[in-house]
Parts: structure tokens; sequence; C-alpha cells
């Protein structure tokens, strides 16, 4: 009976602050004297609690549990810390940094698993892009924050780690084993296929990566590529710049993005510069819904400037700007202060499903092929359905790849294919 009185008083308290915090945060009270009103609200209902509630409440405890539940209102990327957590954070940072190679978010509340790297630990155990995360070792990750769970992922070199995950396509949660091993940069890729077309790989933007591409690119046009296909699928970590400094591989001039605050200014705009452009030969880029951050400002700025056709799936929708506050209590507040767009102003990381994420021009497979692959290959009761997975992403990969070479058959050679 306490223990519900306790639920119903904190959720009570919860459902002030966010309504009265969160309105103040995003100019919704369009008035000062509003503002402090509903603030007023929340300092009376603390009131009451601190003197009527059944038992002596810890009031910090309280006010930690509703930052929490302000943080989580906004958008997945802020959250609050406090000087526990924080501690808790550097002591396990300390102890190792090796990590898994997973790329996470969160969907709906919950880890979401965005990306894995080939080749890492995660995907080696066979963790998926699609897999919610319940726990790491032991402990529940429910109401964890994207920057706790990856400190739980990470640690000293092969260590083992044990998570357990929710897959759409099981009805139990499926438990892997893998161990921790130092980041290593994921290579770009590159190969020639008949026609003269170019295949550029880049599944990671991380550790300087760009500079890599840009080499590989160069290479493809020496060897004959007259066309290419940029490949971002499953392409989900690396600095926003070298996703811009990717596009400017393909475009001369223009903006390539920029990030807006909450006034509507634009506190930074990366811009084409000529002397890293390198080619303006054909382009089909390939995306899908493991394409994140990064990889997303280069496909959006290659579509809006009209440079390239993109191909696939929608992308999953991450670019914002986070910035840490300090608090006197020794807590921490990371806080989305700003977000990326496209050139032509689409928001990449719409809180709305619907409008996250870059769109390909052409679909591929289209919902309906999709569903019937999804029918047949993805719902699986047995204890391994490893084989059946790979088979299914080893028709769609190939699938979207063969409609890149198709639209890239009926393009025109430029005069000139490299600056």
């Amino acid at each position: 009976m306490l223990h519900k009185s306790k639920v119903v008083v904190f959720a009570f308290s919860l459902v002030i602050v966010l309504y009265a915090v969160s309105a103040a945060f995003y100019g919704k009270v369009v008035a000062k004297d509003e503002a402090y009103k509903e603030l007023s609200v929340f300092m009376d209902a603390l009131e009451k609690i601190n003197k009527d509630y059944v038992e002596a409440p810890d009031m910090s405890r309280v006010q930690e549990g509703a930052m929490r539940g302000l943080m989580e209102a906004l958008d997945p990327y802020s959250t609050f810390l406090s000087k526990d957590q924080i501690q808790q954070l550097e002591k396990r940072k300390a102890a190792g940094n090796a990590g898994v190679g997973m790329v996470i978010s969160k969907r709906t509340d919950v880890i979401y698993v965005v990306a894995t790297h080939k080749g890492g630990p995660a995907d080696v155990a066979g963790i998926r892009p699609g897999d919610y995360l319940m726990i790491i070792d032991g402990t529940s990750v429910e109401d964890k924050s994207i920057i706790e769970v990856e400190s739980l992922l990470r640690g000293a070199p092969d260590t083992e780690l044990k998570i357990t995950v929710f897959r759409n396509s099981r009805t139990k949660p499926v438990e892997y084993s893998l161990n921790r091993q130092p980041d290593i940069a994921v290579p770009v890729g590159s190969q020639m296929l008949t026609g003269n077309i170019g295949v550029l790989d880049v599944s990671s933007l991380a550790d300087s990566t760009v500079e890599q591409a840009r080499v590989k690119l160069k290479t493809l046009i020496s060897a004959g590529a007259q066309k290419l296909v940029l490949d971002l699928r499953d392409c989900a970590d690396g600095p926003i710049s070298d996703g811009a400094e990717l596009a400017n591989f393909f475009v001369r001039e223009g903006t390539l993005t920029y990030l807006q605050n909450r006034q509507g200014q634009k506190v930074q705009e990366i811009k084409a510069e000529s002397s890293k452009f390198v080619t303006d030969i054909p382009l089909v880029v390939l995306i899908n819904s493991s394409t994140a951050g990064a990889a997303e400002i280069a496909a959006g700025a290659l579509k809006d400037l009209q440079r390239a056709t993109i191909v696939g799936e929608k992308s999953f929708g991450c670019g914002s700007s986070q910035k840490r506050i300090a608090l006197k209590s020794g807590a921490a507040l990371i806080l989305s202060v700003a977000k990326y767009y496209t050139p032509s102003g689409k928001l990449i990381q719409d809180e709305t499903a619907r409008g996250a994420g870059i769109k390909p021009d052409v679909q591929s497979p289209d919902e309906d092929h999709r569903q019937d692959l999804l029918v047949d290959a993805y719902y699986d009761e047995q204890q391994d359905d490893t084989a059946k997975y790979k088979q299914l992403v080893d028709i769609i990969t190939k699938e979207q790849m063969d409609k890149a070479v198709e639209i890239l058959s009926r393009a025109a050679v430029p005069l000139k294919k490299a600056a």
C-alpha cells in the first residue's frame, strides 16, 4: 500500500514538472507570469508532498526523479545525470573503454540498436539493428539514458558481456555473450562493377574514415569509374562535419547542412568548399533504416542539391547538438540545444516517426515486397534463425544495389568526370 502511494504521488509530481518546465523550455508559455503560475503549482505540489506524505520523503530524490522525467520528455539525447551517476560513469570509463561495435538510440523510451559494426563483437554475436536492449550484465536498462547504457557496454578489453535483447520476430527475449574489443575503424570498401560503375562502401564515418573515402574515390575514378554508387547503408557513427565533407566530394558549392536553435537562428552553417570537390560523375546513394547521423547529413545534402538519386529505405533520423550544463549540486544536464537541417530546410531529427530521417527518391524494396520478405523469412520461432535473417538481409541488399545499377545505366556521363 505504501509503495502504491509513493508511485501515485511521484507520478503526480512528474506530471506537474513535465507540463510546467517543458513549457518554459519550448516557449509554449506565452508570458512570464503564466510560466511562474505553472511553476508555482509545482512548488505547491512539492510543499504538499513534504508536509502531508505518509512518510518523511527524501526530497532530493523526488526532485532528481522529476528532473529525469523532465529530460526524458524532451528528446532521446537529453538527460539528467545526478552527482552519483556522473561518478559511476567516470569510474567505469577509468576501468576501460573497449566497446562492442554498436550504435544505440532510444525509441518509445527503450534503448534501440541502430546499427552494428561489420565484424564487431555485437555483429559477430548475432545482435541486429532493430533489437531493443533489456539487460546488460544483470542490470536492467529500462529507465537508463543513452549515456548510461553506452557506459555499461564499455569496459576493459577482452572482458565478457551478457546482453539480453527483445526482438520483434521472437516472443521471448534473447541473451547473447560477447567480448569487449578496442574500437577499430571500419575500413572503406570499394569495387568496380560492369558498365564502369564504381562502388564506394562507407559503413562508418568514425576515426577519420572520410579521408580514406576520398582516397578510395579517386582510386575508383583513376581505374575508369564513370558512374558511382555511394553505399551509406548501416553507417551510423562519426562526426557531423565528416558527413558534410563526404557530400562535398560531389558538389562544388552550396550549403551542405546547418544547425538551428529554438529561436530559428542558424548557429552553424557548413558550406561546400571547391577545394574539397572531387567528381561530378552520376551518383546514386544507398541508405537504409540504419543510416544515421553524419551519413544522413551527406545523403540529405546530396538529395536536396539534386546531385544524387537516393535509393533504399528511410534513414533513422538523428541530428542534434548537445550542451552539458553543470548544476550546483554536482549533477549535470545534457541538453539538446540545436538540430541539423538539410539544405532545403528538412529537419533530420524530427521527433515524430513519420517526419524523421531522409526519405529515398526510390524506395527499395517497396512496401508490398518487403512485407512478403518479412513474412517469409523473419518470423521464426526456431532457436537459431540466423540463417533466415542473413538470407533476408542478402536479398534486400542485392535488390537495392541492382536498383542503383539500373538507375545509373540510364544516366549520361558528363564530359569532365573529375576536378
